[in-house]
């Protein structure tokens, strides 16, 4: 089971090959061009055939007045029948960052040959006795911009994701996710987690327009606290990790939705803090 966990993460997290040109904007920044092109990265052959593109939000952010938290950095890996946008945010070159110092929202979009995302980031600190937990939260729309089997349109769905981090809770899952909760709980204690490992997860899917495959979504916050065990410390986050994912495939089943799903949320934080001593050693993540 943990090597299928890890696969999972590897996922969600990586992407490789030869690619072509994607945009990423921010709604509102003007007068900052709204939209910029990444690069494109070096081929990774973890996962060939994929489009990869490495980026830091806070270098697209105006400089004055500079961002209050930690923006992520992270990259933007696609297919025509897959994506993975993945997120870092809470390391830099003295080690771990409290990520979330301030209330912050920021709205971007990546788009790329086929498939984009429009997401908006809030950051919600943790305040007082009547708010002692931080909060992150991720949401937003994703789209297959392409038709790539016989019979379907483009673009594809729009599917909806609303995924929530919050410190003072071990999983946060929407009301209308048709996974069962209890097995997703089920699963992250038979991880042996830390125990301010933190987890926010969302799922979802539609019938790709006149065809017979489905566009599916899984989205993922994940997170450590640094006191669990004492009350009299606020629930604040030492770093968050996340993203969302998508994939078009015929219809899975409700079994393979599920592993889906909980694999990465098993092992996310565990291996972000992995990732994390590598970023300390590289001048970090800011």
């Amino acid at each position: 089971m943990s090597r299928v966990i890890l696969l999972g993460l590897a996922w969600l997290l990586l992407g490789a090959g030869p690619a072509a040109a994607t945009t990423i904007g921010f709604p509102g920044t003007a007068p900052v061009p709204p939209t910029f092109t990444l690069p494109a990265g070096p081929p990774d052959s973890n996962l060939p055939g994929y489009n990869l593109y490495p980026f830091a939000l806070g270098q697209f952010i105006p400089p004055l007045p500079p961002s209050p938290n930690p923006l992520p950095s992270g990259l933007f890996a696609e297919t025509p029948l897959q994506f993975n946008l993945a997120m870092l945010a809470g390391f830099g070159p003295s080690g771990r960052i409290d990520p979330v110092v301030a209330a912050q929202t920021l709205m971007f979009f990546v788009a790329g040959d086929f498939w984009s995302v429009n997401a908006q980031l809030t950051y919600a600190p943790a305040t007082s006795i009547f708010s002692p937990s931080d909060v992150v939260t991720l949401q937003g729309e994703v789209r297959h911009q392409i038709a790539p089997h016989a019979g379907e349109t483009a673009p594809g769905p729009t599917l909806p994701f609303n995924v929530v981090l919050n410190a003072g809770s071990v999983l946060t899952l929407p009301p209308n996710l048709t996974v069962p909760g209890d097995a997703l709980r089920q699963t992250i204690r038979d991880a042996n987690l830390p125990a301010g490992a933190r987890f926010g997860i969302d799922l979802g899917s539609a019938l790709h327009p006149v065809g017979s495959h489905e566009d599916v979504m899984f989205a993922i916050l994940a997170g450590q606290i640094a006191s669990p065990n004492n009350p009299f410390v606020g629930n604040e986050l030492e770093f968050w990790v996340g993203g969302v994912a998508g994939l078009h495939s015929p219809t899975p089943e409700p079994a393979t939705l599920l592993l889906w799903a909980t694999t990465a949320a098993g092992v996310a934080c565990r291996a972000w803090r992995r990732r994390g001593r590598a970023s300390d050693d590289s001048g970090g993540l800011r």
